[in-house]
């Protein structure tokens, strides 16, 4: 290689370089695109699946609240102090269930409901139980 040769070379790469001073604006103005649109996607997606997870977990504490409830023919029944921490809102009641004393031919049916009303956008929910009174006693 002469010095004709490398000094053309040298031209060549420097107009290289010379000719990419827009790109790095338009690789960032594309990634910053490419960003929002992937942002604009996940974020909805991801708040749906976290509002999803906390239908599940009233449901699945609901369903816990109730088994563990001493004496649910009582229309008295109260939820407990760790479930009303966490879900201040939340309601129960009490309802005789007589269609289901037909059904399976036992009486005393109890219907047992906890309620939690609208929050934070998401539909009120209501999760029920049915308990029958032991043999000997009486329903409420």
């Amino acid at each position: 290689m002469n010095a004709r040769a490398a000094g053309a070379l040298c031209q060549q790469i420097s107009c290289w370089r010379t000719s990419r001073n827009g790109s790095l604006m338009a690789e960032l103005i594309i990634a910053a695109v490419i960003t929002g649109v992937v942002t604009l996607t996940v974020g909805p997606a991801v708040s749906a699946i976290l509002r999803q997870q906390e239908r599940r977990r009233f449901e699945t504490l609901a369903k816990v609240e109730l088994g563990n409830l001493q004496n649910p023919q009582a229309n008295r029944s109260v939820l407990s102090d760790w479930f009303l921490r966490r879900y201040p809102d939340a309601t129960i009641s009490c309802d005789a269930a007589p269609a289901l004393d037909e059904v399976l031919l036992m009486a005393g049916a109890v219907r047992l409901t906890i309620q939690r009303p609208e929050v934070n956008g998401m539909p009120a929910q209501s999760v029920s139980l049915v308990f029958w009174p032991a043999t000997g006693e009486e329903a409420p």
